[in-house]
């Protein structure tokens, strides 16, 4: 229970910068490593929800935050491709098939034994 309420702290926390940095910023204005702060605001958002969610449903601490990880990281890099122009059905493809990989993965590297 402990680790679910340091998971909402942590994105309430990721919320609210990344609320101040949208409205307190222009796109054009800020150095570029700037720009790169909402995708990891919102990855680390998207994963300690997750996490938090797969914990609720009775899966293990570390099996919930690899899989929020995995499944987190999706959305975010087709966010950065659709930002920069290069998403095509051929990278949505090829992201389906890694993280098919991945959560194969993971789900076999934190099974219990």
């Amino acid at each position: 229970m402990k680790a679910m309420k340091k998971h909402l702290i942590i994105s309430a926390i990721c919320l609210v910068v990344l609320l101040a940095t949208f409205m307190g910023t222009n796109a054009t204005k800020v150095p570029s490593f700037l720009l790169m702060l909402p995708f990891m605001l919102l990855f680390v958002l998207m994963a300690s929800l997750l996490s938090t969610i797969f914990r609720l449903q009775g899966i293990s601490a570390l099996r919930s935050w690899r899989t929020g990880l995995v499944l987190a990281g999706v959305p975010i890099i087709l966010l950065v491709l659709q930002s920069i122009g290069q998403l095509t059905v051929k990278d949505v493809l090829t992201i389906a098939v890694l993280l098919g990989v991945s959560y194969f993965y993971v789900s076999r590297s934190t099974a219990s034994p």
